[in-house]
């Protein structure tokens, strides 16, 4: 397991990493959710996708990171980004096939775009974008877990997908998320942050099922997730310290969403 320090010589700092998200056409994203959750919840579907990704930007702000990069072949999704505070990447789709390279592709790309934009960075942070129970001082606890590793890697639930990867920004190849990503990601060189599988449970908590969806629920979901959902506020013991408020131009843009499907 590689625990080389980051390039960068020196204690960590108040922005040093940059995250990246990346998320697919609307019409695409998240299509194991929608079938699990039935025809009922059609409607609310996309809101759905875009309230996950935007309580999952709301849970990267904190003083550890310089910027948020999205990137998306989905105008809305890009402009509910913008709105976020995120900078917006168009992906390129070109003939690349719909599969897992065509997402490990556009995290590179984005990757990319984010070391230029932000060249003090010394850490690119890789993130799912449907962790609607995700904090903020999780977010900070695991790149502070990182500090020293030249990749390191979160798991899911079950303990083969990954949700984190955090890699030193002078690694520029593509990812390996897909299935068994965290055994790719290890067999790459990232060392697994929480091997026993007991440590940010909200982190862990993507969503590709109602089940999923469920779970991360009893965590407790950020606000954009908590009203797509009808829920007036977040449910289980999260605490709301954790969590920012959604700020008005990101609110317009989902109630505009909303009313447009």
């Amino acid at each position: 397991m590689e625990s080389t320090s980051h390039t960068d010589a020196g204690a960590p700092r108040p922005g040093d990493v940059v995250a990246v998200l990346a998320v697919k056409r609307l019409a695409e994203a998240k299509s194991r959710l929608a079938a699990s959750r039935g025809p009922a919840s059609d409607g609310l579907h996309r809101d759905l996708v875009l309230a996950m990704l935007l309580d999952t930007i709301d849970a990267l702000r904190g003083p550890r990171v310089e910027g948020i990069a999205v990137i998306s072949p989905d105008d809305e999704v890009l402009a509910a980004a913008r709105a976020a505070g995120a900078i917006s990447v168009g992906e390129d789709r070109g003939a690349r096939p719909i599969d897992t390279d065509r997402l490990n592709q556009a995290f590179a790309e984005a990757s990319a775009i984010a070391r230029r934009r932000w060249p003090t960075a010394r850490t690119v942070m890789l993130v799912q974008a449907d962790l609607p129970a995700a904090t903020a001082t999780s977010m900070q606890a695991v790149i502070a877990a990182a500090d020293g590793l030249r990749q390191a890697v979160l798991t899911d639930r079950n303990g083969r997908g990954t949700t984190v990867l955090l890699r030193d920004r002078s690694i520029t190849e593509p990812p390996r998320f897909g299935p068994d990503s965290a055994a790719a990601h290890r067999a790459a060189g990232a060392v697994e942050l929480d091997p026993g599988h007991v440590r940010w449970a909200d982190l862990r908590t993507d969503v590709d099922t109602a089940a999923d969806l469920d779970a991360a629920r009893s965590l407790g979901v950020g606000r954009h997730t908590a009203a797509i959902l009808g829920e007036t506020r977040p449910l289980g013991p999260t605490s709301s310290s954790n969590r920012r408020t959604p700020s008005d131009s990101a609110t317009k843009r989902l109630s505009a969403t909303r009313d447009a499907s």
